[in-house]
């Protein structure tokens, strides 16, 4: 079988269970907007779990899960097992000191923290403290999980970082379908949730590290000996991956600032806006999570393998295309979603809970928020192409551009439209950072194949 016949079947396969992911998700946010709708329990579970999923999944998680892919791909080319093994061996080491320091502070310093958000009641205070005291260990085990799905990614295995996933959102609908059907208080129902979620994180973490420790069996076994130092004294390996994680962890961290100011904004307004924000942005990330998601798995590890064979023909190949599909998913999915945004949601989630009112507040949402897809995926695919390179500094400007730009945009538009005015602020932002990146992209992809792989040493 030929290298393009494996790329395309890889593809297809990551598609077909990223979509199998997305049934999973959305019926068990059909679940879960029939069991909590827009209520106050609802709003608490989405601002207890923001803090441990911003930083154990969407920060730390997502940043070091990127930047060790190119590297161990790397490694794995030049079957350099040694040094394979010590870099998984002294980043697990790094990742998890890093993550439990940050639990620390976090556990520390939550109070304040949680203030920031307009909560209405002492009654939501309490539900929102307790909920994150359940998924606080979110903040070290989410990490390891992320950077382990890596590990096997870059070895090109992509089946157990594609199913994991999709075990972490079964758990969560078989609670939620328990939940219902034993007529369970919201309350008590939002504290099992709560527990579920951490359970989930830790199961599909020992999961992914069983099928890593397979592969490496010997990788807490080697000491520092002689042979083993001559292949990994003076690991530069180490600090590209310290570099590039730095960079993604602050354009991350640009991307988190916003949806907390947005979530902010959102808790300013009426109840259960907090809710609808969250369903408008699990909705409209579709695409990104199911056909996105899937090209960029492939693409990283595949862009690290082109520009280490010094093959500039197979990489613009390989990118154009992906390109293509991008553009083309992206924006047929936004114009569903802009102009069915309601019918949609009334298929989706409209029952139990999950009131017109409620379908009314999140399509509106929506509606904004369906405009912004075709940047965000812009800045996500282009992105993988400097993550590969280690060259971070034009999608950290554009990170740090569209954040300020969002946050500024949101004192515009949400005290003039509302609700609404969330999703614009986000459209225009993205939409900008994503044109500029993609204007770099051409011009650096164009510059390589002119002067070679060897332009960007």
């Amino acid at each position: 079988m030929s290298e393009k016949t494996k790329s395309y079947k890889s593809i297809q396969l990551l598609i077909f269970f990223n979509l199998l992911l997305a049934f999973v998700a959305f019926i068990k946010d059909i679940v879960l907007a029939s069991y909590f709708g827009t209520s106050e329990v609802a709003d608490s579970i989405n601002l207890a779990l923001f803090l441990p999923d911003t930083i154990g999944n969407n920060l730390v998680g997502a940043a070091i899960a990127v930047a060790i892919i190119p590297v161990l791909t790397r490694l794995t080319l030049k079957d350099e097992f040694y040094k394979s093994l010590q870099v998984i061996q002294r980043i697990s080491i790094l990742l998890l000191a890093l993550s439990l320091a940050l639990f620390l502070v976090v556990v520390l310093f939550n109070e304040p923290f949680l203030r920031l958000f307009s909560i209405h009641n002492k009654e939501q205070i309490t539900l929102v403290g307790d909920y994150f005291w359940i998924m606080a260990p979110i903040i070290f085990i989410a990490p390891l999980w992320l950077m382990g799905s890596s590990i096997l990614q870059a070895s090109r295995k992509f089946i157990v970082p594609a199913i994991t996933p999709i075990i972490f959102n079964g758990f969560l609908l078989i609670s939620l379908i328990v939940c219902q059907f034993l007529n369970i208080p919201q309350s008590i129902g939002g504290k099992t949730f709560s527990v579920v979620i951490t359970f989930s994180t830790l199961f599909v973490f020992l999961f992914t590290w069983f099928f890593v420790l397979k592969d490496y069996k010997n990788v807490w076994k080697y000491k520092y000996s002689k042979h083993y130092s001559k292949h990994t004294r003076d690991l530069k390996e180490i600090r590209k991956i310290g570099a590039t994680f730095l960079a993604y962890l602050f354009i991350l961290l640009f991307s988190q600032i916003a949806l907390f100011f947005e979530r902010m904004f959102a808790s300013t307004l009426e109840t259960g806006t907090v809710a609808a924000l969250t369903y408008a942005f699990r909705i409209s990330q579709f695409p990104i999570w199911v056909f996105i998601a899937a090209v960029n798995t492939f693409i990283l590890p595949t862009i690290s393998l082109h520009l280490e064979k010094k093959d500039i023909t197979a990489l613009k190949n390989d990118l154009w295309k992906s390109f293509l599909f991008v553009i083309g998913i992206s924006g047929s999915v936004s114009l569903l979603l802009v102009t069915f945004s309601e019918p949609i949601l009334h298929i989706l989630l409209g029952r139990g809970s999950f009131t017109n009112e409620s379908v009314e507040l999140t399509s509106s949402i929506l509606k904004s928020y369906g405009l912004s897809i075709v940047g965000q995926s812009l800045y996500v695919f282009c992105m993988r192409y400097y993550v590969a390179e280690g060259k971070m500094k034009t999608p950290l400007y554009l990170g740090l551009l569209a954040c300020v730009l969002n946050i500024v945009l949101l004192y515009f538009f949400v005290p003039n439209v509302g609700a609404v005015g969330i999703g614009y602020a986000v459209t225009v932002s993205s939409t900008i950072s994503g044109v500029l990146l993609l204007i770099h992209f051409t011009r650096d992809v164009l510059r390589v194949g002119q002067k070679g792989v060897d332009w960007l040493e």
